[in-house]
């Protein structure tokens, strides 16, 4: 749970704006009615098999889609849309909220029909406890499992008797949380799923008669879109995958890069350092002797460079300092060079980190 939540897996709401809208909304309905105040309002929410099938009451069955009543459910789909919204940052806003629309709208056409097909067989099946539809906007999260089964990829990090566990295990069971609290939730969770498998396979057409026109995203986009925008992180622009294996991978290649770019700028300074050295001690020397020094010096790692190539290696450091080698070789320059300039310079790593860093 903490690894869904971690800042530096997910970078909060970064271009995700129908996610952030979609939990907010969310936990502001559902904890307004947990207010005394508000509390006698819940029976608005509560819907019945006999209300919808019996009385056509479809403006209490879509009410009672707008609100988690209870706590359990409203946590779990929560987790799950942070979690989700990696699609809403690879298909883009609108097309994240045509999604939404489409299947949205399929599963619940789908949970009326299964509802009205069972209840004309055996009216008392959904009888007593049974006969109230589950409260909440389930349409809106369990699609996005179809997408995650299908585009995921599943990367085994351990076995339990045999079973693999992997980093989307936590996933799946807080999916199944949400479905096994009663019979109504696992319908809509079964026509919610359905209706994700139909929008994939555009079944009957259906991406292209959901879709939010263009002039209403502009317009949410520089109205609600500005207000609830998220900025970048303050790291920088870092990489975002899929699953959090992905995203840790990707991270600690990011990190990498930074110690070796570190790394190369304390070698800069560092050769820089010796250069000033080097430049220092000649100034007391003969102009003509430093200038012969450093002229033979650079013929001779010239001429040794193209000759020797990459096929020199560790066996080959024979009179050398292997420290010096070392020292050099960290600061960023290549081993065959190091051997080169050395050898040129008589092992005084002075010259050679001078000629290095004037090669380079």
């Amino acid at each position: 749970m903490a690894a869904i939540l971690s800042p530096y897996s997910t970078v909060g709401f970064y271009q995700t704006p129908v996610t952030k809208c979609l939990l907010c909304s969310m936990f502001v309905t559902s904890c307004s009615l947990n207010v005394p105040h508000f509390a006698p309002l819940k029976k608005y929410f509560i819907c019945n098999v006999s209300d919808v099938l019996e009385r056509g009451d479809v403006l209490h069955f879509l009410n009672s889609k707008a609100v988690f009543l209870d706590l359990k459910d409203l946590i779990c789909a929560a987790l799950l849309l942070y979690y989700f919204r990696i699609f809403e940052r690879r298909y883009g806003a609108r097309k994240f909220a045509s999604f939404l629309l489409a299947t949205g709208t399929m599963s619940i056409l789908l949970e009326i029909s299964f509802l009205a097909f069972f209840h004309r067989f055996d009216a008392n099946l959904f009888s007593g406890s049974f006969g109230y539809l589950s409260s909440g906007p389930f349409e809106l999260v369990f699609p996005l499992f179809v997408s995650y089964f299908f585009d995921i990829p599943r990367v085994a990090n351990s076995t339990v008797m045999g079973i693999p566990i992997t980093g989307k295990t936590l996933t799946y069971f807080l999916g199944l949380q949400m479905i096994a609290s009663s019979l109504s939730s696992a319908i809509c969770g079964v026509c919610s799923i359905f209706a994700g498998l139909a929008y994939r396979y555009n079944f009957l057409n259906i991406q292209n008669w959901f879709q939010v026109p263009s002039f209403l995203a502009k317009l949410c986009a520089v109205s609600i879109g500005r207000l609830v925008a998220s900025s970048p992180p303050q790291e920088g622009l870092v990489p975002m995958g899929a699953t959090l294996e992905i995203q840790r991978t990707q991270q600690l290649e990011v990190l990498e890069q930074q110690m070796m770019l570190n790394r190369v700028r304390d070698a800069r300074a560092f050769g820089q350092l010796y250069e000033n050295m080097v430049n220092h001690n000649y100034q007391e020397q003969p102009e003509g002797d430093v200038v012969n020094r450093h002229r033979n010096v650079a013929l001779n790692y010239s001429d040794d460079s193209d000759e020797s190539g990459a096929a020199n290696d560790v066996s080959e450091t024979g009179g050398l300092n292997e420290s010096q080698v070392q020292t050099l070789v960290e600061m960023g320059f290549e081993r065959h060079k190091v051997l080169t300039a050395l050898r040129s310079s008589g092992n005084d790593i002075n010259v050679a980190t001078s000629v290095l860093l004037r090669d380079s």
